[in-house]
């Protein structure tokens, strides 16, 4: 009995030790390609932006690409993917996250946790409109850097002013003006 007490307790330093070892930052991907349209340099510039515009903010901002969900509805594939993958920042997986089904043409953005704080309707109706051209022209590598930027944008807004980006305080986005529709196919 004596000698099994000494080899548990050697055999959890060794485990406490091991986990001391691992990277701290080892964090799943923001950006997440399961379909491979991005090649291993653009994920990686990809995923230190997603991680810039993250950062300090309490909210991860994901981009999901996958090839297609078939007949399944996009908002609903997109939150069972972002709750059974585990996503998002903290206890109340904060985030919003970005989904394109390439071969069905699908794609919604959700939010949860301080991501529906963070992001109005307004906002996700605006970053929308901007990715979705360059979506149908399959500019894949700029959608995805835009919408990557304006959550960036959105979320220091947020942090700045103690308010998220809407209608009545709207800044525009290059200077261009908004006009507001909401479509799910590309």
């Amino acid at each position: 009995m004596k000698h099994c007490k000494k080899l548990f307790a050697l055999l959890a330093a060794a485990l406490l030790c091991m986990a001391l070892t691992l990277p701290a930052g080892a964090a799943a991907p923001l950006v997440r390609d399961e379909c491979g349209i991005f090649d291993a340099d653009t994920l990686a510039d990809l995923e230190e932006e997603a991680e810039s515009a993250s950062d300090g903010h309490g909210v991860d901002v994901y981009f999901l690409v996958v090839d297609s969900i078939g007949d399944a509805d996009q908002r609903e594939y997109a939150k069972n993917y972002y709750i059974s993958n585990g996503l998002g920042y903290g206890d109340e997986q904060s985030g919003i996250l970005f989904l394109l089904a390439v071969g069905s043409r699908k794609y919604v953005t959700i939010t949860y946790g301080g991501g529906v704080t963070a992001f109005t309707d307004y906002r996700i109706e605006q970053q929308e409109d901007e990715i979705v051209p360059l979506l149908s022209d399959e500019e894949w590598e700029d959608a995805a850097d835009t919408y990557i930027e304006m959550c960036g944008e959105a979320l220091d807004y947020y942090a700045d002013h103690g308010e998220p980006i809407d209608i009545d305080n709207d800044r525009g986005w290059d200077g261009r003006a908004v006009f507001l529709w909401r479509g799910e196919t590309i």
